[in-house]
């Protein structure tokens, strides 16, 4: 099978590198983990995990993806600003996954959790987005 995770990885980053998201998230999107120092809010998304689901007629990359906002704040509104539109952003998109024709993408479920680290408060408020894509 073709790299599922690599591609959607790829797919994802040209989804939410978009002017309406950079405009609320000027921190950028990140890949796991942000750069130290890196500008607040920004976005944040990581495989959680993948299933291979084999048919008579192909096999298909089952996963889902943890894509947040995560701000330097202790009013968790601003990461919800963030959150909202990266949720219109991603619900039902049509990523285009290199090698895969791509069935869904859902978010699932709600994600929100407040940090403190050394006297700061942050915010992390997003989803679990379930993306399915069928290899071509």
């Amino acid at each position: 099978m073709a790299n599922a995770r690599l591609q959607v990885d790829k797919a994802l980053i040209a989804a939410l590198n978009v002017a309406a998201v950079l405009e609320v998230a000027p921190g950028g999107v990140h890949n796991s983990v942000a750069p130290q120092g890196t500008a607040t809010p920004f976005v944040v998304f990581q495989a959680m995990s993948k299933e291979d689901a084999h048919t008579f007629n192909g096999r298909f990359a089952n996963m889902v993806y943890m894509v947040k906002a995560v701000s330097k704040n202790t009013w968790p509104k601003q990461a919800m600003d963030v959150d909202t539109l990266v949720d219109t952003t991603l619900e039902d998109a049509a990523l285009t996954i290199s090698g895969f024709n791509q069935l869904l993408c859902r978010r699932q479920s709600d994600i929100y959790f407040t940090e403190e680290h050394g006297g700061d408060v942050w915010q992390h408020i997003g989803g679990l987005y379930r993306i399915i894509a069928d290899q071509s």
